[in-house]
């Protein structure tokens, strides 16, 4: 129930009554007070925060808590809105370009809904609400005089009431699209009223977070501040997606903190979808791969074909598509470059421009859309051009210092430009940036803790690589975080970032890096384990979304190998000479004499279709089992045996989750820019005991090793350009022996097998690019597009009673702004099917 301390709680003072449904302020209970126009709260029963109803649950026969970490936000219905509430925070997005889209960052303070995370509301949903979650400082409210009680019981949330007034007050609007263009970008107050599209809604209840006393100074400077709006509020709202934005307003204009120009406000577009009801059955939109690059010749390959998709979906009358709930994505949003953009300015800003051009087109969409990263989307740099390019614009006098010195704000604090030149001169020999066990941000997360000192420690800010830019921290600022989860009728999806690689093993120059395959963070997967354990407590069906294939592999084959984690080397002259058009085919593209492709051409250099990086060897390992900081070596030598100690695999992790919970039947996936569907039973082995390198598959995946000439560069003895024949065969086949030891060990402490009765299935559905990147054709065309999955339940002899993903209908882009319906085909979940044989239905429809 509402707890005492907000009895005495007024409102938001409505500027119009809601007398009809076209606008106005929508409050917080369900009654009104005819003098004033104010709605106080009723004293309706509210779930309490962070408690759900089962405190434990269990994750392949492991007992584990449901209780929210106090760096998380979940749901009453158990969903994670946010994993991380710190992930929009200033130091965990240190770089030193700016992250301001044409100088308004997306995400400061309004962390969910976001564009990338929106929140779905159901008002038949009883147990529903919706929620919003801000950091926010303390002084921006301090004229409102806070109240703050002692959490419930159970609960580290503070119920806060606010002194409110018609002039002085918190104020969240909800605005339709017909209102946007006077109301949702606004920098003054607000007015909803009739005509306008706009709905002022008053939070049910306002909370804030408990603030521990080992939490990191830098994120005790603002508080986590939750807001309920429950269903006595949201009745009022229409059914439709909203933009959402809040204000805080002294003297009846935007209050500005001290020292600040700006107004304390905030807006996310199509953060919010209204339902009238949900349906079991429902249908569901996904697109991937859309690879957005900003400059040249790939802009209409990407970006292009991008706004095709915005803006067919949002206009079409086909009921195929216009009755979807919501947009799911796989993956690879960015492209993190164009193929010839090697030049210190664009690469520099890279991340920005693209992030532009994605906001301003996934802003016009009619559905709200959940966004996770791929490879594409995280890459990241030191600074540290190639020479070769370095000559070229110091010829033109625009050299990196002078890049940097142009853009500002600038990210990383207190950017002294003689500080990162010595940084720079550090590095030199090294231009991926020093090994540390540092997935991004400034804070080491460690998993299996309780409290955010423990789970959060922070690296000082000089022992830290000074990074350029990074595409996550882009993301973070303009999207939502890397990863949540969400419930929707009787399926629970669970967002991943499956290329949670640590931070100097996603460096490279552009979209040129040398680890370009999988990784999960051991944060991250114990994350996933307990989501997975919440839903099997509401025996919902689970969708997992990631980008890459946790079985390995190269483009979908040679599964069980996992790529190894490279040190970043440069771009080396013959590749830039290449990619700048100097030669067609130079020796760039040539492979090592003992080498075999069956793709080796014109496009060799854009290959990077790795599907999971083996472990890090310096750091991925128990604390137990480090020497001065690092994996001790001697413990995980294969020709120890079993004595061997086993590095972290993670992508046997995940693949331990998936085969040990029935729960979860499905996993979507992107990355190889084809439409591939799989049908996993109950028995197989996702994970073989050992991986056997016969001769054919040595052949391969050495191969694959060096198929990308930045990456082979990397592992060769060549100096300053690349020779293949420097890449010694004996060197990575003693790599990759090794590996098969690594893997037998590692294989013996996870489940491998799939397990349940004989009606347990795994679909694995891969979907195809909606850039002009496809592989793959369509009656003699580019197979790029999008699809519709169909949940629904079906009758078949598994006796299965939840609606799954059972069918897809797929769809063709044919020229600008158009796509033709190629076909719907059913998933037979009943049935075991590889990718390739003759009876699978998507293998039959594409070539």
């Amino acid at each position: 129930m509402l707890v005492t301390s907000f009895r005495s709680f007024r409102p938001l003072l409505a500027i119009l009554l809601t007398a009809t449904a076209a606008a106005g302020a929508i409050g917080c209970g369900s009654t009104s007070d005819e003098r004033d126009g104010i709605e106080t709260p009723s004293e309706t029963a509210a779930p309490v925060p962070g408690v759900p109803t089962e405190k434990t649950g269990t994750v392949g026969g492991e007992t584990v808590s449901l209780i929210e970490k106090p760096w998380e936000v979940i749901s009453d219905e158990g969903e994670t809105y946010l994993p991380n509430v710190f992930y929009a925070d200033a130091i965990e997005n240190e770089q030193i370009m700016p992250l301001t889209l044409d100088g308004h960052m997306m995400i400061d303070r309004l962390i969910y809904p976001t564009l990338g995370n929106p929140n779905l509301y159901a008002k038949d949903n009883p147990k529903d609400s919706f929620t919003m979650v801000l950091r926010i400082e303390d002084a921006a409210l301090g004229h409102l005089n806070p109240k703050i009680s002692a959490p419930p019981a159970g609960s580290s949330w503070r119920p806060v009431s606010l002194d409110e007034s018609e002039l002085n007050n918190f104020a969240v609007f909800l605005i339709a699209r017909q209102g946007r263009a006077a109301s949702t970008e606004r920098t003054s107050v607000v007015s909803p009223g009739l005509g306008t599209n706009v709905y002022q809604v008053r939070p049910s209840e306002i909370y804030f977070h408990t603030i521990s006393d080992d939490m990191p100074a830098a994120f005790k400077k603002r508080e986590t501040m939750r807001l309920a709006f429950r269903p006595d509020v949201m009745s009022k709202v229409p059914a439709g997606l909203y933009d959402v934005r809040f204000e805080i307003r002294k003297d009846g204009e935007l209050f500005s903190l001290a020292g600040q120009t700006n107004g304390v406000y905030e807006f996310q577009f199509n953060a919010l979808r209204v339902f009238d009801k949900t349906n079991d059955n429902y249908d569901v939109i996904n697109v991937t791969d859309t690879q957005v690059s900003v400059g040249d010749l790939y802009d209409s390959k990407t970006k292009a074909k991008l706004d095709d998709f915005v803006d067919y979906v949002s206009v079409t009358t086909d009921p195929v598509v216009r009755n979807a709930a919501f947009i799911t994505f796989n993956g690879d949003l960015h492209n993190g470059g164009s193929p010839g953009g090697l030049r210190q300015r664009p690469v520099a800003m890279t991340y920005n421009d693209e992030g532009k051009a994605i906001v301003n087109a996934l802003k016009r969409l009619t559905f709200p859309i959940f966004l996770i990263p791929g490879n594409h989307d995280g890459y990241t740099s030191t600074g540290i051009a190639p020479r070769a390019v370095e000559l070229v614009d110091d010829a033109v006098l625009d050299s990196m210092h002078k890049v940097v010195d142009d853009f500002n704000p600038k990210a990383w604090p207190d950017f002294r430009w003689s500080t990162y030149q010595t940084y720079r001169d550090r590095i030199a020999n090294q231009p991926g940036g020093f090994a540390l066990d540092l997935f991004s941000g400034a804070f080491k997360k460690t998993p299996k803790t309780d409290t955010v000192g423990k789970a959060f420690t922070e690296v000082p800010r000089a022992s830290r690589n000074m990074i350029l830019y990074d595409g996550f921290y882009q993301w973070q600022k303009s999207l939502g975080p890397l990863y949540a989860s969400w419930k929707f009728g009787k399926n629970f999806y669970v967002n991943m970032n499956t290329y949670e690689l640590r931070q100097h093993r996603r460096s490279g120059w552009g979209m040129y890096t040398v680890n370009y395959g999988g990784g999960i963070s051991p944060f991250q997967m114990e994350w996933i384990k307990r989501d997975v354990a919440r839903a099997n407590s509401d025996a919902l069906d689970v969708v997992l979304l990631g980008h890459h294939d946790p079985r390995g592999g190269h483009k979908g084959k040679d599964l069980g190998y996992y790529y190894r984690q490279l040190d970043f080397k440069n771009v080396q002259q013959s590749a830039i000479n290449y990619l700048v058009g100097k030669a067609f085919n130079p020796a760039v593209c040539k492979l090592p004499d003992w080498a075999t492709s069956d793709a080796q051409g014109s496009s060799c250099i854009h290959d990077g279709l790795n599907e999971w990086m083996a472990p890090d060897g310096e750091f991925d390992c128990e604390a137990s089992e480090q020497k001065n900081g690092k994996c001790d070596s001697a413990l995980f030598d294969p020709a120890k045996g079993d004595a061997a100690h086993h590095y972290d695999f993670s992508g046997f992790n995940l693949l331990d989750v998936m085969n040990s919970n029935p729960s979860v039947r499905t996993i979507l996936l992107g990355h190889t820019h084809y439409n591939s569907l799989e049908i996993l039973q109950a028995g197989t082995d996702t994970i073989p005991a050992e991986f056997i390198l016969d001769d054919a598959t040595k052949q391969a995946v050495l191969s694959g090793e060096v198929e990308n000439p930045i990456r082979g560069y990397a592992q060769s003895n060549s100096g300053s350009d690349y020779d293949p024949a420097t890449v010694s065969k004996g060197q990575l086949d003693s790599a990759a022996s090794q590996y098969t030891g690594l893997f037998k060990a590692a294989a013996k402490a996870v489940r491998r097998t799939i397990e349940g009765d004989k009606n347990r299935e795994i679909a694995v559905i891969r979907l195809t690019s909606n850039a002009d990147l496809a592989n793959q054709s369509y009656q003699g065309k580019n197979m790029l597009g999008f699809s519709v999955l169909h949940v629904e339940q079906v009758a078949d002899i598994r006796d299965y009673p939840t609606p799954q993903i059972n069918s897809a209908t797929f769809f063709i882009n044919i020229g600008t702004d158009k796509f033709d319906e190629v076909n719907t085909v059913n998933i037979p979940r009943a049935i075991p099917l590889t990718a390739h044989q003759a009876t699978n239905p998507v293998a039959k429809l594409f070539n």
